[in-house]
């Protein structure tokens, strides 16, 4: 029975192979002896075919964009800068600030340091005196013995010498000019002014006019030759008595006071009053100031040269200020004042 089964086994086995010999004489690049280096278990890979690439596109010519401009950056903000320490304007802004920290909080550091500060402002200002009083020393233009002597008994010349002056020029304005008085019999005021004019009727020969709001003469019987006020006090505004005016020869009428003035004081306003009418001369009026070298006036001779101090200005470095360097304006300054001379 056994070898029944290997019998047919064996056929089955010889029917399969028969086929693949046959296929593989068949197929001469399956050979087996051609192949035979490749060995009893060999697998042959197939070799995949390539695929031909892909054509690729022709560029296409695309118009290069502009450059593109860099935005415009803002300036950076200037820093603010506050003054240097110790300046005057450093001072200005923080001297008081330290005062109210001490007051505010009154701590030895907090006083102390105001107090040093304080200090220092006041040492500062020592050295600007001295330095003040070295800069007018032989300057003719800046010290004021050149113009008004400290020493009494020159100052004192100067004013017996301005007085005369005043007389002098008060007799010639009252030969065109005479004076209205408006009183009221019942004001003290009008009676103690009374007297005083008419001083200076007799010394400096003004014509005086008493004139009565109340038409009541003064008690004391001064003036007794007077007039009635018509109307004239309140159109020339006289509110307060004694009022006073000077009345030129063409009637121009000036106010002089409402209210007491002495004689000094009187004569004064109208040289005062004269000379804004043209009355007198500039000259005329400044002799009768009690000071000298009436000519050294800085501002009169300055203002002359306005147009070169504008100049000098647009071309300084702060423009804006127009602030001119000291050295550069105190040479020009000297140069135009000792022209003068």
């Amino acid at each position: 029975m056994l070898r029944f089964y290997k019998t047919i086994l064996l056929a089955l086995g010889v029917t399969l192979i028969a086929p693949m010999a046959y296929a593989q004489e068949s197929d001469p690049d399956n050979r087996f002896y051609d192949r035979k280096a490749e060995g009893w278990f060999w697998y042959k890979e197939e070799i995949p075919e390539e695929e031909p690439e892909p054509e690729k596109p022709e560029p296409q010519v695309v118009a290069a964009p502009p450059p593109q401009q860099p935005e415009p950056t803002a300036p950076a903000p200037a820093v603010p800068q506050g003054p240097a320490v110790f300046s005057a304007a450093w001072f200005r802004e923080n001297l008081p600030k330290y005062k109210d920290e001490a007051w505010n909080n009154p701590t030895i550091e907090n006083v102390r340091t105001y107090m040093y500060l304080q200090r220092y402002a006041m040492d500062r200002s020592e050295q600007f005196a001295d330095a003040t009083e070295l800069a007018v020393v032989g300057d003719p233009f800046l010290d004021e013995e050149s113009r008004r002597p400290s020493a009494t008994f020159a100052s004192q010349k100067l004013d017996r010498w301005a007085g005369q002056e005043k007389d002098q020029l008060a007799h010639k304005i009252a030969q065109k000019a005479g004076i209205f008085f408006f009183f009221r019999s019942d004001s003290d005021t009008s009676r103690v002014q009374a007297p005083i004019l008419k001083m200076l009727e007799l010394r400096d020969g003004f014509t005086i006019l008493p004139i009565s709001v109340d038409g009541k003469p003064l008690p004391d019987g001064i003036f007794p030759d007077f007039r009635t006020d018509q109307g004239q006090a309140e159109k020339l505004g006289a509110e307060v008595f004694p009022s006073l005016y000077l009345v030129s020869e063409d009637r121009e009428v000036e106010p002089i006071a409402q209210g007491v003035l002495s004689l000094a004081d009187l004569k004064h306003r109208i040289i005062l009053v004269a000379r804004r009418r043209g009355w007198i001369t500039e000259e005329e009026f400044n002799k009768t100031k009690p000071i000298m070298n009436l000519d050294n006036n800085i501002a009169a001779i300055l203002d002359a040269q306005s147009y070169e101090l504008s100049s000098m200005a647009k071309d300084s470095s702060d423009s804006e200020t127009n602030f001119i360097p000291p050295e550069k304006l105190s040479e020009f300054i000297k140069q135009k004042l000792h022209q003068e001379r």
